[in-house]
């Protein structure tokens, strides 16, 4: 029987090729750190940890001035960004065997959410359509990858015994379709959790969301502030979450 490398080297009493590359990141680490640049430039590290613990445990729910509107905006964003991108990725799943939209997926979905805000920035100022493509154009990419991986995947018995004659439609709707849907809503519902953390995100370029007042809370020290706003964040995704556990959970490993 033929041996593996690592096997060989094993046998030799030499450490594996995965554990030599490991070391030789480990080194270059070592190295760089060297030359990094890690002083603490804060006058009392010390005492603003203090206070950070301090405003982790006295959160302050009244500190936030339109709260409701910022939750508002951060789930509208998130919902909308979110269908907008299940539509147009569904429908470029469909065509996923062609090379262009594989590599135009390829190429929006490499593209972080947040640069696609500062670019729509320059176009359209910070107005909800930003925040909306945004989020809908990776996420759209995202999605059709995954989707096309799901329909390829499915079981293909279904496509066996379809009566002789049966349209296209008929066909896609009650054999493929009906397969992968329960993996499509599953999915969904975690990319919508995704979207909403990317909403959030969304505030730190000016956005209306709970990220905005994230990051005014911090620059300006008000940790009570920060652990509502976190709180409240938290809270708004589980709700989230616990619509996934209602899903079944047979499905592909999220991307």
């Amino acid at each position: 029987m033929t041996s593996t490398a690592p096997e060989r080297a094993a046998a030799r009493g030499q450490p594996s090729p995965m554990v030599r590359t490991s070391l030789v990141f480990v080194g270059i680490a070592v190295l760089a750190a060297f030359a990094a640049d890690i002083e603490i430039t804060t006058a009392g590290p010390g005492s603003e940890f203090g206070r950070m613990a301090l405003g982790a445990v006295t959160p302050d729910f009244t500190a936030t001035e339109r709260l409701v509107e910022a939750i508002a905006m951060t789930v509208a964003f998130a919902l909308l960004g979110v269908t907008l991108a299940n539509v147009c990725g569904f429908a470029l799943a469909l065509a996923f065997h062609i090379r262009a939209i594989r590599v135009g997926c390829a190429i929006v979905r490499a593209v972080h959410e947040l640069f696609w805000a500062l670019i729509f920035l320059q176009i359209f100022g910070l107005s909800p359509l930003t925040g909306i493509l945004a989020i809908a154009i990776p996420y759209t990419g995202i999605i059709a990858k995954v989707y096309s991986e799901i329909l390829e995947e499915s079981d293909q018995t279904p496509l066996r015994i379809v009566p002789a004659g049966s349209s296209r439609i008929s066909v896609f709707l009650f054999a493929r379709l009906a397969e992968a849907w329960v993996h499509f809503k599953t999915y969904a519902l975690y990319r919508l959790e995704c979207g909403l953390r990317s909403s959030a995100v969304l505030g730190f370029v000016g956005l209306p969301t709970l990220g905005y007042h994230l990051d005014s809370a911090f620059r300006q020290g008000n940790y009570s502030e920060v652990s509502a706003l976190l709180i409240v964040f938290y809270i708004i995704v589980a709700t989230m979450r616990r619509l996934s556990l209602g899903c079944p959970s047979d499905m592909p490993v999220p991307l």
